[in-house]
């Protein structure tokens, strides 16, 4: 079993991201909505945030998703759903994924 760290940074492609997932059984996972830190140094941090997104905060936005993984085979299949759906995900910043083996794990709704 693995904990997969996926920081999805062009968030455009997050549909297209998270129906991979589907398809590759990963279905029990948890999103958050966060700031590009390394973006946001930049610039000021807005103290308070409107209604509407505007681009350059869109820029700035990006999406963590976890979940506890099976294999490694659900991943490389993920990224072959992915590639075979047009994305370029090797030359472009679309996301960055890291796992981690897992030594223990309680979860007393598993099947």
């Amino acid at each position: 079993m693995y904990f997969m760290f996926l920081k999805i940074i062009d968030i455009n492609y997050k549909d297209d991201i998270f129906l991979a997932l589907e398809s590759v059984e990963i279905t029990k996972a948890s999103y958050i909505e966060a700031s590009n830190l390394e973006k946001s140094l930049t610039d000021e941090l807005p103290l308070f945030k409107g209604f509407f997104t505007t681009d350059e905060e869109k820029e700035k936005q990006i999406i963590i998703v976890t979940a506890l993984i099976d294999s490694t085979e659900q991943i490389d299949e993920m990224v072959k759903i992915l590639e075979a759906s047009g994305l370029n995900i090797r030359d472009e910043k679309i996301f960055r994924l890291a796992l981690m083996p897992v030594s223990y794990v309680f979860d007393p709704t598993k099947d």
